[in-house]
């Protein structure tokens, strides 16, 4: 699951998902959409040959920064055996509790369902850090156009549409089909979180970054 750190409270790891840099709390707004939006489709992600998209109202302060047709051409364009099982992709609404959570959240993949949920993002472009992240996690931003601000004693990532539309296309999506890619075909059973997560970095920068797929 692609979140960052942020302010507020921190979030809980559900046995079914991939989580990046999780704590263990009893209350997540993310999940919690997870299960509501997966409930309401459950029949359909049964009867469904082919991949289901989803796509819901942005909470007022968000914005989807790839819409569904966008994301329909990548996944188009990307080798079949990848997508083997693959039932859905949701572009979730976002709630209020999800901006105030203390680690943001770009999305997560349900191993279970095999769904990949797409989380929208702040209108203000903006996440706030106490702390600049280390030089391999600000590049993961960097190169997709996104800016580092410091302000007093805090840190801002800045994105424009452009590179927040990149980021979700190239990386997020990509990440999340690693997550689908390695449950599918690898044994992840001895696997940690970290090793999953190295997985999925390079499943997105090999397919995703590349293969510059439009």
């Amino acid at each position: 699951m692609r979140r960052v750190k942020g302010l507020a409270n921190g979030l809980r790891s559900g046995p079914w998902s991939e989580h990046k840099f999780t704590n263990q709390v009893e209350y997540s707004p993310y999940d919690t959409e997870i299960y509501r939006i997966t409930k309401e489709s459950e029949r359909l992600l049964d009867k469904e040959e082919e991949i289901l998209y989803r796509t819901y109202k942005p909470h007022p302060e968000s914005f989807h920064p790839a819409n569904q047709e966008q994301i329909q051409k990548i996944i188009n364009n990307v080798p079949a055996h990848y997508l083997t099982g693959l039932k859905g992709i949701f572009l979730c609404g976002g709630s209020k509790k999800q901006l105030m959570c203390n680690k943001f959240c770009f999305a997560s993949y349900n191993d279970f369902y095999k769904v990949i949920y797409l989380f929208p993002f702040p209108k203000t472009m903006c996440l706030h850090y106490k702390n600049k992240p280390k030089p391999s996690i600000c590049i993961e931003y960097e190169r997709h156009g996104a800016r580092w601000i410091e302000e007093r004693n805090s840190w801002i990532l800045k994105f424009d549409k452009k590179s927040i539309q990149s980021f979700y296309l190239k990386d997020v999506l990509f990440h999340e089909l690693g997550h689908h890619v390695e449950n599918q075909f690898h044994n992840i059973k001895h696997k940690n979180d970290e090793q999953r997560e190295r997985f999925a970095d390079w499943f997105a920068i090999e397919h995703g970054l590349k293969n510059h797929v439009k």
